[in-house]
């Protein structure tokens, strides 16, 4: 799911430009790279992006690879006038020849996996990059940032950030459709992050021209409706200037790193303060749906004692609760356990507490676990703990729900996709089944041995 439209009249570059932010950003230089691998997920992001990096880094006689995920094939899904094929033979040419004006003489790998579905082929790509390093020295991987608000460039971001690790590469992230749908005060704009190259007017003019390559995004295809212009010369000016911006790591930056640190007790304090209900559980489909498809994905009929790992103003909770003899719910924080206890009043079985988890931990097993939206609130420390001590407090033949939000959130220590994959690799917990889309992870596990739910009836 794309959250924002490209019809949209977005963020002007003048709004961007006149922010008094950019006094703090750092420079970029190309000083010790010896090799450039440029990873985008659609033709034409490695021009906007990072079109002045690859032609700098040309003049500079560094070797540049590029590495496109998809061919973009979904671009204009409404044309009447040409079809996803065709569109994506127009566009492999058009990268060839954009990145030959860039840096003449690149690598170009052109992987053709699905436009508007690279979340499910991160490894091919998170392959092709560490190929691409093949244990070089000096090596720096940019693609496209994660919290562009785009799947493919979350999923491209992820796949080179994992191969840049393994391989011990450098890794930068460049915004695009950031200009147009963020603001210079958002609070997701990584600015402590952000990293600015000088670009000569040789390097804009390549730029430009490299842009113009991508006729079948700068132009509209016919005249007709569903064939407009993707990239609109407003749009366009965002990649016009005299410098590129880029986003290093936390520890590139030299902040402190803060997966090491989890959100603290007052970080939620202040986030309920004046606010019933901050993520619309209770008015919200998404969230809707989402509880509906984790309550569904209980194994068991019934509990008899469960415990909820972040309950907040108890919405969950209280579709849990009929199915519970005995239900914990626990949160940091005390606004929204008021709401929940004046929403289950009455309510037999079912008890509230606050705790900071996985430190404060309750001296209890349980038939049934719900880890939900909460395990990117700590530091990698403080998962994996939480993962020994659910392990732990689970009963023989019970149950873990694991659920979370897949997009980034800048003030996150954690990813959602970091938090099911220390599930997922637990010696004491199996995967027994699950959903994932686009925005959200569910995962069900049990303890090794765990029977299927057809097993447990006697059906297999």
């Amino acid at each position: 799911m794309v959250s924002f439209d490209h019809r949209d009249e977005g963020t002007t570059n003048a709004t961007w430009l006149a922010t008094d932010a950019w006094d703090e950003a750092s420079n970029l230089t190309l000083d010790g790279v010896t090799f450039l691998v440029v990873v985008a997920a659609h033709p034409d992001d490695e021009t906007l992006g990072a079109g002045g990096l690859m032609a700098t880094a040309h003049a500079a006689g560094i070797p540049v690879t590029v590495i496109v995920a998809t061919l973009g094939e979904h671009s204009h899904p409404d044309s009447p006038t040409v079809s996803p094929a065709e569109l994506a033979a127009l566009r492999r040419v058009e990268v060839v020849r954009a990145i030959d004006e860039l840096a003449p003489g690149s690598a170009v790998h052109l992987l053709g996996l699905r436009d508007g579905g690279l979340r499910e082929h991160t490894e091919p790509l998170r392959r092709a990059v560490a190929a691409a390093i093949d244990g070089r020295t000096g090596v720096l991987v940019v693609s496209p940032w994660r919290g562009d608000g785009h799947p493919d460039h979350t999923a491209a971001g992820d796949a080179a950030a994992a191969a840049a690790e393994t391989q011990g590469a450098e890794h930068l992230e460049y915004p695009i459709w950031g200009w147009h749908r963020s603001t210079p005060d958002s609070p997701e704009w990584p600015w402590g992050r952000v990293r600015t190259l000088a670009l000569s007017p040789n390097e804009v003019a390549r730029k430009v021209a490299a842009l113009e390559l991508h006729q079948s995004q700068t132009e509209p295809l016919s005249g007709m409706p569903g064939d407009e212009a993707i990239v609109s010369p407003t749009f366009s000016e965002h990649f016009q200037r005299d410098f590129e911006t880029f986003f290093v790591s936390a520890d590139e930056a030299r902040l402190p790193d803060r997966r090491h640190a989890s959100l603290a007790q007052g970080y939620f304090d202040d986030f309920y303060e004046g606010r019933a209900d901050p993520w619309g559980f209770e008015t919200r489909w998404y969230e809707r749906r989402k509880r509906a498809l984790t309550l569904a994905a209980l194994p068991r009929r019934r509990y008899a004692s469960a415990l909820e790992v972040g309950c907040s103003i108890g919405v969950t909770t209280a579709e849990l609760a009929p199915r519970v003899d005995r239900l914990l719910a626990i949160d940091i924080a005390e606004a929204p356990l008021a709401v929940a206890r004046e929403r289950l009043a009455g309510q037999p079985g079912v008890r509230f507490e606050r705790r900071t988890l996985p430190q404060e931990w309750p001296d209890e097993t349980f038939d049934l676990i719900v880890v939900s939206e909460v395990g990117y609130y700590l530091s990698l420390d403080g998962l994996e703990q939480l993962v020994r001590r659910v392990a732990a407090g689970l009963r023989d033949g019970g149950a873990v729900i694991v659920c979370h939000w897949r997009h980034p959130v800048t003030d996150y220590p954690l990813r959602g996709d970091q938090v099911h994959d220390a599930f997922r690799h637990s010696d004491d917990l199996v995967r027994v089944g699950g959903y994932d889309d686009a925005d959200f992870l569910l995962d069900v596990f049990g303890v090794p041995g765990t029977a299927s739910v057809a097993a447990e009836e006697g059906l297999v």
